[in-house]
């Protein structure tokens, strides 16, 4: 799954006409490093903000759109379904659709569930 920040370096390469290997060369990582980057598998590395920056001489507004997708792509999570059962997977999937409309006083309970289940 591309990241947002994987969406972000991609769009800035193709808008530059640059190639994924020259971008790697520039960022002194390899290119399946960066492509694993930009596909999500791999953490975006701190201080790539800064080259970035740096390196492609962004403008303001390319500084905030770049800070938004790190910020996104570092709270996204990803779950790997295949292995579970149906029913394993039913609950995911329903439990992720109704995440932000579960009451605070629901999650508690959510959570002293999971709890027990840890002892």
């Amino acid at each position: 799954m591309v990241s947002s920040f994987g969406k972000f370096l991609r769009n800035l390469r193709m808008d530059l006409g640059e190639l994924l290997l020259n971008m790697a060369c520039k960022l002194e990582v390899s290119p399946a490093f960066l492509s694993s980057v930009e596909n999500g598998k791999r953490k975006i590395p701190e201080n790539w903000l800064s080259k970035i920056k740096k390196l492609y001489k962004l403008n303001d507004a390319q500084v905030a759109k770049m800070k938004e997708a790190f910020y996104d792509s570092n709270n996204e999570v990803e779950i790997g379904l295949e292995n579970l059962r149906e029913n394993q997977r039913n609950l995911a999937i329903a439990f992720a659709r109704k995440l932000e409309t579960i009451p605070d006083q629901d999650i508690h309970k959510i959570l002293r569930i999971l709890d027990k289940e840890k002892n």
